[in-house]
């Protein structure tokens, strides 16, 4: 690997990890930072690949570098603080979704009994972000404790960088080996009864049957709208694999459909059951709520430009 590869991998490695107004400027100036570097250590030479790795060592890890930019966290450490942000909003939405089918479902005989609902579920639902939020926090914290006192566990080489890449390339077999693994899931989770009859042939259980059977109400108005997301999200990302990139008028389709999932999930949820079993109709709407508030998140990213979108899950299979 030449010099200049390791540097320019170095340097697309560090400007990923900063918001998008700032990578052409530091990325620039790093290009400068590091050429004096090696430079003045080649000592009237050309660098050669010892030389640029020893440097770059120097410098640190890509990671610690970008956190120059931006102001450290107190108790989270900077490099972590982009996935504690995502993993907390997403789980928060989810629970506040959540909270809005129960308090919308629940049955009520007048308006006095239904905010006696809604005050109590609400209660609940600001109990659970806390305590979340308060989990997410320790777990955070621990990480970077143990990362501070061993730092020779999280020692890195240039060698390691992933390659310099134009971000809206596609690898074809990636996408679609995960749009296969996709369709598979969605039609299971379309049709999860004749999924357990293929699967288990005659031997399926009554009870199982049972308890993946879809509200009637939710097969007649929300499935097919539910569906429709998912399979146009499903189309969209087959296009891509097809043309090997993501261009600006795929990307903005990309941010519609999450957009529209975001909207749709949240009206299957309060409108009613989605299963007929209740124990399966709640986990089924926990995993809508919380696919709905990383997507929510997702977006959001796209929309500042913080991160290219890769090979990132359609709408509804996140």
């Amino acid at each position: 690997m030449s010099p200049q590869d390791l540097v320019e991998r170095y340097v697309q490695d560090v400007a990923r990890r900063l918001p998008h107004s700032m990578r052409n400027d530091v990325a620039t100036e790093l290009r400068s930072l590091i050429a004096d570097g090696l430079t003045e250590r080649a000592v009237g030479r050309a660098p050669n690949p010892q030389d640029a790795s020893d440097f770059l060592i120097a410098l640190g890890s890509p990671e610690s570098f970008a956190v120059r930019y931006s102001a450290p966290a107190p108790i989270i450490d900077a490099g972590d603080l982009r996935m504690f942000g995502k993993l907390s909003v997403g789980l928060v939405i989810a629970l506040g979704v959540l909270a809005l089918g129960v308090i919308s479902s629940s049955p009520h005989a007048d308006n006095d009994q239904w905010r006696v609902i809604a005050a109590s579920v609400t209660q609940d639902f600001i109990d659970a972000s806390l305590k979340v939020l308060g989990f997410l926090l320790v777990v955070f914290w621990c990480v970077g404790i143990v990362r501070r006192h061993h730092p020779h566990d999280a020692a890195w080489s240039p060698k390691s960088l992933p390659p310099a890449r134009d971000p809206d390339r596609v690898s074809r077999g990636a996408y679609i080996a995960a749009i296969t693994a996709w369709t598979i899931g969605f039609l299971v989770l379309m049709y999860p009864v004749v999924a357990f009859n293929l699967m288990l042939g005659a031997h399926v259980p009554p009870a199982l049957s049972q308890l993946f059977a879809y509200d009637e109400g939710f097969s007649q108005t929300r499935a097919p709208v539910l569906w429709a997301v998912v399979t146009a999200s499903l189309m969209l990302i087959a296009w891509v694999a097809a043309e090997g990139r993501w261009r600006k008028p795929t990307r903005q389709i990309s941010v519609a459909l999450s957009g529209i999932f975001c909207l749709v999930c949240a009206w299957v949820i309060v409108l009613g059951p989605v299963f007929t079993a209740p124990a399966t109709d709640q986990a089924m709407k926990f995993a809508l709520a919380v696919i709905a508030g990383l997507t929510i998140i997702d977006v959001w990213q796209q929309l500042r430009g913080v991160a290219p979108r890769g090979l990132n899950a359609p709408v509804g299979v996140h």
